[in-house]
């Protein structure tokens, strides 16, 4: 490592330049760029929401968490007559949605996801988010911690399949696997700034969260779950500065990029993905999820 890497990351990554928000997100032409294909098996995660959505004609549908609306086109491609509600906590990502999609095409929100849930009074046949729910559910968690949030969110999730999903209505979502390859390298990194992710050895605060509420439901005859855990095709990088701008400025959401914790979050995340690293030099890094389906009875 070089004296000017070691006291300026800037002048050997200048994509730590770039700075997010939580309510901003990362910009959706970025977003793009750096959004790898997640494919299990061979079948996409867009993949696996075309063939949930194959049978299903509703009136009424809710995304959770629209993002650059790669999830919304399959949807909208599918349900052509269908009502669309698309939230979103971040403005920009409601922007690019409206000027690809159109003005008219959807109710839009730019609202957090678990709030929206909580204060809506419409009624929805069905309801999907793409990886997207659990920075919702963190943001409560981080705020409010583990026990306040979770009881909250719990209750929240409950009163809107209750009262707001018609019955007969689906719900789908996939949710990041921490256990996951990709994941724990995450993890590590969070754990350093949130307690709640303290305990990198068990699945996230979301998971557990979502797992209680829907558990409860099914165990209740109010619903019929499912559960598919799915291990995720390696995801190649062509080189170790692909891996740290995906992780860092992606999934870490640009958090560290600003702070006094960067130089050592850096290093540690060149540490863990180096076992993962190719011949050629490129790197393969596993991730994983869960896809919960189920139906209101």
């Amino acid at each position: 490592m070089t004296k000017a890497h070691a006291k300026n990351p800037l002048v050997t990554y200048p994509w730590l330049a770039i700075a997010n928000s939580v309510e901003q997100y990362v910009a959706p032409d970025y977003y793009k760029k750096l959004l790898k294909e997640y494919s299990f098996n061979g079948v996409s995660d867009l993949k696996y929401l075309e063939n949930y959505i194959k049978e299903l004609n509703p009136a009424n549908v809710l995304e959770l968490g629209c993002g650059s609306g790669r999830a919304t086109e399959v949807a909208f491609r599918k349900f052509s007559s269908s009502k669309f509600t698309l939230v979103d906590l971040s403005e920009r990502m409601i922007s690019a949605s409206k000027e690809q999609f159109g003005e008219n095409a959807a109710a839009f929100h730019t609202q957090d996801a678990v709030d929206f849930l909580k204060k809506t009074k419409q009624h929805y046949d069905f309801v999907y988010s793409l990886w997207s729910f659990s920075h919702s559910v963190h943001q409560h968690v981080h705020k409010q911690g583990f026990d306040r949030a979770g009881w909250m969110i719990e209750r929240t999730l409950k009163t809107f399949i209750r009262n707001n999903l018609n019955k007969g209505g689906r719900f789908f979502l996939i949710h990041f696997d921490s256990m996951s390859d990709e994941q724990r390298i995450l993890m590590r990194q969070w754990k350093k700034v949130f307690p709640e992710f303290a305990d990198i050895h068990q699945q996230s605060p979301s998971k557990r969260i979502i797992d209680s509420a829907l558990l409860d439901l099914d165990n209740s005859n109010e619903i019929v779950l499912s559960i598919i855990h799915l291990r995720g095709d390696a995801i190649t990088y062509a080189s170790e500065d692909e891996v740290l701008e995906t992780f860092l400025n992606f999934h870490l959401e640009t958090y560290f990029n600003k702070t006094t914790m960067l130089a050592s979050i850096l290093q540690d995340v060149r540490n863990k993905i180096a076992p993962y690293r190719n011949r050629d030099g490129s790197f393969s890094i596993q991730p994983g999820c869960f896809v919960y389906a189920f139906e209101k009875c």
